[in-house]
């Protein structure tokens, strides 16, 4: 007799939660429970810093599937669309195929398409919308919200350009001038970066980015949890410096149109008056090791205000004013 096995997945990531996005970077992790013949028979979960919803949908998954070992008739039920749309419809196929060429979670992909093409079992993948209010679900769930909120995990993502943390990790001891120049009044220089924040009801959730000035190509993109446009503005320069640092490259010029950001980075302070809580705690951990790698290095570039009278909207601007 085939075993019916159910395995019920619940990835979580602590930013993703309130800015509705499968790709925010942040503290996550999954809960897995596993049901056979209608038998609950095993639960666990993991977690992990700098991660995503999906990343954490695609280990449950993949950690979940290593534990049925009989050929079995399997159903995974899970909240995201994108991981059961890859896997149901043949994207996953497709993507190999292809090599993966401009995927995300490549690495994860090709460790959950071993564990598929290594077994003999009938697998299916839906949503959990008709299985939510099951006890087996909520329990996922709450062992993957429960790691999501536990700090000093191993980090995932170790190698991308939102992964900020790693971004100030490594400090130096060159502690040699700094080169800020709060304002300039000539034609924009476009070998250059410029930066910019936005902020949804400030203080909320708040995004920053780093552009080419020449290009306009978007050079990095983070997301966080609650914070203020000013906090934004200040991680963005330094997340600029500490980006070009790590990958041995010169950065000549950054632009902001924000005096109080490049006052603090010049100050190596951030002089905000938004209070700690436990909603932004993650933010102004950020904040401390941002001000710890401004302290702990040396740069030679130069931080301009960007002339928005003269020369218009910075290019990083939202467009949301």
């Amino acid at each position: 007799m085939t075993n019916e096995v159910e395995i019920f997945v619940h990835g979580s990531c602590h930013f993703s939660e309130r800015l509705d996005s499968d790709e925010t970077v942040g503290t996550g992790g999954y809960g897995v429970v596993i049901c056979v013949n209608g038998k609950r028979v095993e639960e666990f979960s993991g977690g992990f810093s700098n991660t995503t919803n999906a990343r954490m949908d695609i280990i449950g998954i993949t950690e979940g599937l290593k534990k049925v070992l009989k050929p079995s008739n399997i159903t995974v039920y899970l909240t995201n669309g994108y991981v059961i749309d890859t896997l149901s419809k043949g994207w996953l196929e497709k993507w190999k195929k292809i090599g993966f060429k401009n995927k995300k979670h490549v690495d994860l992909w090709i460790q959950l398409d071993k564990v598929l093409s290594s077994n003999s079992h009938s697998i299916s993948f839906k949503h959990s919308n008709n299985v939510k209010f099951s006890k087996d679900f909520k329990q996922a769930q709450m062992l993957g919200k429960s790691m999501s909120g536990i700090n000093n995990l191993p980090t995932d993502i170790k190698t991308t350009f939102n992964n900020l943390p790693d971004l100030f990790a490594e400090s130096q001891t060159n502690l040699s001038r700094n080169v800020v120049s709060e304002i300039s009044k000539s034609e924009p220089i476009l070998d250059s970066i410029c930066v910019d924040a936005s902020t949804i009801s400030n203080p909320g959730p708040t995004e920053y980015r780093g552009v080419d000035t020449g290009t306009r190509e978007i050079l990095f993109e983070v997301k966080l949890h609650e914070a203020t446009n000013n906090i934004g503005e200040f991680l963005a320069i330094v997340h600029a410096l500490a980006l070009y640092k790590k990958n041995g490259k010169e950065l000549k010029i950054i632009y902001s149109d924000s005096l109080n950001a490049i006052a603090w980075v010049k100050q190596k302070r951030c002089k905000t008056k938004y209070e700690k809580t436990d909603a932004n705690q993650k933010v102004f951990d950020l904040i401390q090791r941002a001000v710890i790698w401004l302290q702990n290095n040396h740069y030679d570039t130069k931080i301009l205000k960007w002339n928005t009278s003269d020369w218009g909207q910075i290019p990083a601007d939202y467009g949301r004013k």
